[in-house]
């Protein structure tokens, strides 16, 4: 049993490892885990089959639950499913601080499905334009995303690059008014509603936004945008081709920051089968 055991291990490690090392970056991703910058999305379009997951953490002045009571961090994970369509999970949890024990409160976070379409891709006379939706059935959605955005690249220089994004984001969107109480099916109780009536009244991508980032040889790259609230700037830098770090100044105010770690499942199918 011990052998049996010592095999398997050594074949998931084994596993791991070959997938560690056909890891790639493909995109900057924002607070939610989309292709973007910082707060704001873009319309950069991935490949059939490309996977992230990774973490973001939102200082306490800009919470999207209570903004200036509890700092959040956001788990996410995305996928391109068919070429031009992704689907992305998330889960936002508020952490504690002197302001607010959110032990007693909170339950696992507030969980979103979002729905990206790339309409028109890019090419050198006009930029990708892509769709992003929050899911309809969701019942609490502090990271709503209802956005249209278009994303155009300039080559500078063969080291230098430069990544332009401009959208608009609904203030309106369907959602479902009912209590986790009364949620026996996702099919009814859809409503529309104005975001700025919501519960949450932060207005996150709520009318026009728009961005850039300078990317040095896909290594690092400087970030500034309007998250149609606030200007922000920030940067990342990545490690290996498969580690992405970035962090930013939101307002001039307060750091945000995360990671992602990136790969294609259906190239990482096939250097597995090679190996």
């Amino acid at each position: 049993m011990k052998m049996v055991e010592n095999g398997s291990n050594k074949y998931i490690i084994g596993v791991l490892v070959l997938l560690l090392f056909s890891l790639r970056l493909f995109s900057q991703t924002n607070l939610s885990g989309k292709p973007g910058l910082l707060y704001t999305p873009s319309a950069l379009e991935l490949k059939d089959g490309d996977f992230q997951f990774g973490y973001n953490y939102n200082p306490i002045h800009y919470g999207l639950i209570g903004a200036k009571k509890n700092p959040e961090q956001v788990w996410y994970a995305r996928l391109t499913l068919i070429p031009r369509f992704e689907i992305s999970i998330s889960l936002l949890q508020m952490l504690n601080s002197k302001y607010r024990d959110v032990s007693q409160i909170q339950g696992i976070g507030d969980r979103s499905m979002d729905f990206r379409y790339l309409i028109l891709r890019e090419t050198p006379k006009r930029p990708s334009l892509t769709v992003i939706m929050t899911a309809p059935f969701i019942i609490h959605g502090p990271m709503l995303t209802h956005v249209l955005v278009a994303t155009k690249n300039f080559t500078l220089t063969d080291s230098w690059k430069l990544e332009t994004s401009i959208g608009y984001g609904s203030p309106y969107y369907i959602y479902r008014a009912v209590s986790n109480n009364s949620n026996s099916t996702f099919l009814k109780g859809f409503v529309l509603q104005k975001k700025s009536t919501n519960n949450f009244k932060n207005h996150y991508l709520e009318g026009p936004f728009g961005g850039a980032i300078l990317h040095f040889r896909k290594k690092a790259g400087l970030m500034v945008e309007y998250d149609s609230q606030h200007i922000n700037v920030g940067g990342y830098v990545t490690f290996f081709k498969k580690w992405t770090l970035q962090a930013g100044l939101l307002n001039g105010d307060q750091v945000m920051f995360g990671t992602s770690l990136n790969t294609n499942l259906l190239k990482s199918l096939t250097f597995l089968k090679k190996k």
